[in-house]
């Protein structure tokens, strides 16, 4: 059922209404003023804001959603409380916008942007497909809907599924450059903009990304890249980066990526994020132990070694974080060092929460021992 509805609504962003006649939104008091055509399509935006929400596919962290959204109303004054951005549980590198002004924001594109600057340039990006009215201009045809029903993307998964009913790379261009002008009105350094691309290229290229999402509609990543540094070097002077406070905010989502990624067998993109030192240094100490996760699914020649490594750097670095002894311990079990097997269960549990589900594996393991 909520496939059949996810496609109707599809089919009704790109089928109610031509260009024709469509006016932007100045300021917030416009959205009062909805056609007809408009006011069902928003109704249907509202419906799915509310199935994303019931199906705890909104990731909960306050303190982060209350920095998105002012970074929001930071570069769009005048729709302040019409351009409502939430985070969405997925580890893909996407953003999205529903035509109500939901902007949805993943925490896999989060874990990699640097600065607020970049999230700027996302989320400025994201805004204009809202005011412009890009999902009523846009028709979506109905062989991308038939390739939705026939794909087997989980409704869950709004994030592959927005690709397909993604805008033309016209209103994609239109959404560049004015989020652009936007970021550089709000003070930020718009030099930063192009980067966020760049992230997406390198993912796509290092990890041979063939999923229907994001890449499908959107102009080829590299030139957008191109064209990002050519607005950026018409601008003389810098701007903030709000680099700091950032990466303050956004450490445990980072460290929440890396988890679901590994769950997930996206293991190759966590050994792609903590080899790149550049990358690996915006991230938490404990990052390490999920590095030596990573190793460990991958299992690879010299794997095993590799993810040693990880968990002993990560217990050097960030010695509260308690999976580590579990896995240290489950190592050192395995090659049949009972003493320090020992050890590093009894440091688990003295540190572990007192629900961790994996105590009780761990107490199997000493009473085996």
């Amino acid at each position: 059922m909520r496939s059949v509805l996810f496609i109707a609504l599809l089919l009704s962003l790109g089928g109610c209404a031509t260009t024709e006649g469509v006016t932007s939104f100045k300021a917030a008091g416009d959205t009062e003023n909805l056609h007809e055509k408009e006011r069902r399509l928003w109704h249907e935006a509202a419906g799915y804001d509310n199935t994303i929400e019931r199906s705890g596919q909104i990731y909960e962290h306050a303190r982060a959603t209350r920095y998105l959204q002012g970074v929001m109303d930071g570069l769009y004054p005048e729709f302040k409380g019409k351009i409502p951005v939430r985070i969405y549980d997925s580890t893909q590198l996407n953003a999205f916008a529903m035509p109500n002004g939901s902007i949805y924001i993943n925490i896999g594109m989060l874990a990699r942007i640097e600065n607020e600057a970049q999230l700027a340039a996302v989320l400025g990006h994201e805004a204009v497909h809202f005011i412009e009215k890009h999902s009523f201009q846009q028709r979506v045809s109905t062989k991308n809907a038939a390739s939705f029903a026939v794909s087997g993307i989980p409704f869950a998964s709004l994030a592959a599924a927005s690709s397909i009913s993604g805008f033309s790379r016209e209103l994609e261009r239109e959404a560049d450059a004015m989020g652009y002008q936007r970021l550089v009105k709000a003070g930020y350094d718009p030099r930063e903009a192009h980067k966020v691309f760049q992230y997406l290229a390198d993912e796509v290229k290092a990890l041979d990304i063939d999923e229907p999402y994001f890449f499908s509609s959107h102009p080829k990543l590299v030139d957008r890249i191109d064209e990002f540094k050519r607005l950026s070097a018409q601008h003389k002077g810098g701007g903030r980066t709000g680099a700091e406070q950032y990466n303050s905010i956004m450490s445990e989502i980072r460290l929440d990526a890396l988890k679901k990624d590994v769950g997930q067998d996206r293991y190759k993109s966590v050994i792609l994020v903590m080899e790149d030192s550049k990358l690996r240094s915006h991230y938490p100490a404990a990052s390490y132990f999920y590095l030596g996760e990573a190793y460990s699914r991958r299992d690879e020649a010299g794997d095993e070694g590799k993810a040693l490594d990880a968990y002993k750097k990560a217990e050097k670095l960030s010695p509260g974080f308690a999976p580590t002894y579990m896995r240290l311990g489950m190592h050192h079990m395995k090659k049949g060092s009972k003493a320090s097997a020992r050890q590093y269960f009894n440091r688990y549990l003295s540190i572990a929460p007192k629900d961790a589900s994996d105590r009780g594996y761990v107490k199997q393991y000493l009473n085996s021992l």
